[in-house]
């Protein structure tokens, strides 16, 4: 089936996919963020296809360019809760060519402290030799959602600067769905929107890895399979209280202050005797 569709992609988009196969997070910087609370929201994104996140937890691996990658940098150790969901929008690919991108996405998103490759370096892609030379041969590309991973990119031989490797160590992923192909980590409702909270993570930069975890939608009989699909992205930074919390803290703070009027009170009382 995936030899089959390979030839399928070949012939519907030979031009585009060189320009798109190479990872960047151009859009798609969720910013820096410290201990404090803080969101982040990205929206106006598309990715293609409804399966490149589960493709990634197969034994052949994933193409990378299936998927979109963010990024964010933290300066303290916290928490961080990821939300992806299905959207529409104006999306514009790496040619300029503007699309609406359609609901219908199943989500899946897997994090990863590293970075790829950024400017002036050459960016990584699936089909550059040093990538080929570290994973196993036969494989569609170096994408792995459910485990540490590797890809490289070009020699540049202008300024002499050799190919070399970014690596991604697997933090945690989340699907959204009720269990597809066995794969742990589905939230259970198929409603285009899966979150996860990732409990004190170091300082650093991280990666993040959004497909479709659809597995079957990569059948070559699907009317659907080079559809672009919508995608919001939402980062919070930070322990955000519930708002039970609040209203127990406010509480607290009334009765600590009825506390230093009685007690204030007093003193004023014995200070007249």
């Amino acid at each position: 089936m995936k030899k089959t569709l390979k030839y399928a992609l070949l012939l519907a988009g030979m031009t585009s996919v060189p320009a798109m196969a190479h990872i960047g997070y151009t859009g798609r910087n969720f910013g820096t963020f410290s201990d404090a609370s803080a969101t982040a929201t990205l929206s106006g994104q598309g990715v293609t296809g409804n399966y490149g996140w589960i493709d990634g937890t197969d034994a052949d691996y994933g193409d990378a360019h299936r998927t979109l990658s963010y990024r964010f940098t933290l300066l303290n150790p916290t928490d961080v809760t990821l939300t992806f969901q299905q959207a529409t929008s104006q999306v514009t690919d790496h040619g300029g060519n503007v699309s609406t991108s359609q609901l219908g996405l199943a989500p899946g998103f897997s994090l990863y402290q590293g970075l790829a490759h950024l400017a002036p370096m050459g960016a990584d892609y699936d089909s550059s030799a040093i990538s080929k030379e570290h994973r196993p041969t036969d494989t569609e590309g170096a994408f792995r959602a459910l485990d540490d991973w590797k890809i490289g990119n070009d020699a540049d031989l202008v300024n002499g600067v050799p190919a070399s490797l970014s690596f991604f160590k697997h933090i945690g992923h989340a699907y959204d769905g009720t269990g597809t192909r066995s794969v742990s980590g589905f939230d259970g409702v198929a409603d285009g929107k899966v979150s996860h909270t990732f409990s004190n993570l170091a300082a650093g930069d991280y990666s993040v890895f959004v497909g479709g975890s659809d597995y079957l939608a990569q059948d070559i009989s699907n009317p659907n399979i080079l559809t672009k699909y919508g995608v919001t992205g939402t980062l919070v930074a930070g322990v955000v209280p519930e708002p039970e919390t609040y209203a127990m803290l406010l509480a607290g703070l009334g009765l600590m202050g009825a506390i230093v009027r009685r007690r204030e009170s007093r003193h004023n009382s014995r200070g007249d005797i």
